[in-house]
């Protein structure tokens, strides 16, 4: 029996490629599909005013494009705000939820004045200022002096640039609180936090863990806020439970979905959106 779909939305400042490690690990699996989101890799910034609701809209049109009735979507920090977007505007699309180095709440007062006064700086300075305040922050002590990773960071935002990283900065700003729409989805959740995340506590992805019914909590030692890029092997292992989960899931819905279009290996990348 296929399992179903997996859509994995990155980070900022990313894009599709902070997934390539995880996708080797799951290609065989299933069908993946790894979107840049809207001004990221080889994506135009939207139009209109930043909003995460505008961008969970834009990647709905993917489930038109292939021809997927369902799939498990799971994001990475502002791909977990994309996500939970995606499930409060188009429920019947998620057939699971994977939540990964992320949150429900929206930002604070505080969270949000940061965020503008960064903007303010990244169109004064460019997007080097952006990565430097995250940087210290991306990964656990051990990967901090590892090239490799900073470097996928700083390509994502320099792909990105100025306009791409102010919107999605603002468009995370504006965000409102989803913690009633995770809790209320009633489908298959992961929740994935790093140990060592500096960006978002720990504590606050346990917490939500307890209010999710049958949630799936993981905690990684030893990682930061980065776990795909840290940790592909134990992050592909969590994602490959929550697609049998959702599979098992939709086994039991009267019009689950066929997937036919479901076929192992295949891995769509961003070039062919059309979109």
């Amino acid at each position: 029996m296929p399992l179903p779909p997996l859509i994995l939305i990155h980070g900022y400042p990313f894009d599709h490629t902070m997934w390539n490690p995880v996708v080797a690990a799951l290609k065989s699996k299933t069908k993946i599909i790894t979107p840049d989101l809207p001004g990221f890799g080889s994506q135009p910034v939207l139009t209109g005013d930043p909003s995460l609701d505008l961008t969970a809209d834009d990647l709905a049109k993917i489930f038109e494009l292939h021809g997927i009735r369902q799939a498990v979507v799971a994001g990475m920090s502002l791909g977990g705000y994309v996500a939970l977007a995606l499930a409060e505007r188009h429920s019947e699309r998620v057939a699971g939820l994977g939540l990964i180095s992320t949150q429900t709440a929206a930002d604070s007062d505080e969270g949000k004045q940061a965020r503008r006064t960064l903007i303010e700086k990244v169109r004064r300075e460019g997007t080097k200022p952006a990565v430097d305040a995250l940087l210290p922050k991306l990964f656990a002590a051990a990967n901090q002096s590892k090239a490799e990773l900073n470097r996928i960071a700083l390509d994502g935002a320099e792909r990105a640039g100025v306009d791409g990283m102010c919107w999605a900065l603002e468009a995370m700003a504006r965000r409102p609180d989803r913690t009633e729409i995770a809790k209320k989805l009633g489908v298959p959740t992961l929740i994935l936090h790093g140990a060592e995340d500096k960006i978002i506590p720990p504590d606050r992805a346990r917490q939500l863990s307890q209010i999710i019914p049958g949630a799936n909590y993981i905690e990684l030692p030893g990682v930061g806020h980065a776990s795909p890029l840290e940790s592909p092997k134990a992050v592909a292992d969590a994602l490959l439970d929550l697609l049998a989960r959702s599979e098992k899931a939709l086994h039991h819905t009267p019009k689950r979905d066929e997937r036919a279009d479901s076929l192992p290996g295949i891995v769509w990348s961003p070039t062919e959106r059309g979109l």
